[in-house]
């Protein structure tokens, strides 16, 4: 699987034993923050190494970016102790809960605490329900992704569809690309995330690049909660004040930042709150419902 370890082209000459001062907490070499890119992956690297030399300069510690090519990729870093932290989707950290000992810290929030899945078609496509979506072409994300392939299958199930009943799934990667598909005429509907419960801050408003394009919502979710950041259970116990320290410089730096957009394809545009395990049962009640395999 191919991955992609950012680091800084310079490492702070500032002594590692210096950022526990006052503290008899070991220190760790280095930390590794993982990502999974699910907008646009260029921005996504500028934005990691930026965060990462301001994490840097302010926890003394060297700090890698990992950008992991799909969900299941990053789960299998946290499990090998390839990354951290990491930034999951809300059905990625019931994965990594489970296999690689996650524990929750912090939620995104983009303009609402919550976000939906939905499926989309052009409004001249001549879907109007999810029923016509039969013998037609989707577009989802990935395999593991809460609102870009679980929740709507949910929903398709409900009716009796399954991807087999399509003429075509493809599974692009990322939100983006699903709304460059349906763009091109690649696929008739796609599954993305909306951040609103009107879909005016959808991700076909966000990536799209046709504006005057129209679309239909056939389908919108219950409220999802939005992606956690999550420390390897390991790492917390062994620094547990540096764990601390980083999830406050980084609730610090959006709050900081004059242009919220500046970490957004990471950080989310608005907030990052306090997360519990709990706020995610709704999540594993879908994952059961599924019956899906915790496994990468």
């Amino acid at each position: 699987m191919k991955r992609l370890i950012l680091g800084l082209l310079t490492i702070l000459s500032i002594s590692t034993a210096h950022a526990a001062e006052g503290t008899t907490e070991a220190v760790p070499p280095s930390i590794t923050l993982g990502v999974i890119p699910g907008g646009n992956p260029e921005n996504l690297r500028e934005q990691g190494l930026a965060l990462a030399k301001e994490l840097q300069a302010k926890l003394n510690i060297p700090v890698n970016i990992y950008i992991s090519k799909n969900y299941a990729g990053l789960v299998e870093a946290m499990k090998t102790k390839k990354v951290d932290f990491a930034f999951f989707s809300s059905s990625t950290y019931v994965f990594a809960e489970q296999q690689a000992q996650a524990k929750v810290l912090l939620k995104k929030v983009w303009n609402h605490p919550y976000y939906y899945s939905v499926i989309v078609t052009p409004k001249n496509s001549g879907i109007k329900k999810l029923k016509d979506l039969k013998g037609k072409r989707i577009a989802f994300v990935d395999d593991k992704s809460s609102s870009g392939y679980l929740y709507p299958q949910v929903a398709l199930r409900k009716i009796g569809l399954q991807d087999k009943d399509f003429k075509e799934v493809a599974f692009t990667g990322n939100h983006q690309a699903s709304i460059q598909f349906l763009e091109a005429k690649k696929v008739d509907a796609a599954a993305v995330f909306s951040d609103d419960e009107k879909g005016l801050e959808g991700a076909w408003e966000k990536f799209g690049t046709d504006k005057k394009a129209k679309y239909r919502i056939l389908w919108m979710s219950a409220p999802i909660p939005n992606d956690p950041f999550c420390v390897r259970q390991e790492f917390y116990d062994a620094y547990p004040k540096i764990t601390h320290t980083l999830m406050f410089s980084l609730i610090d730096i959006l709050e900081q930042t004059r242009n919220k957009n500046m970490y957004s394809e990471i950080l989310g545009s608005r907030d990052l709150i306090p997360a519990t395990s709990k706020q995610y049962d709704p999540v594993r009640e879908m994952v059961k419902a599924l019956n899906i395999e915790l496994k990468p």
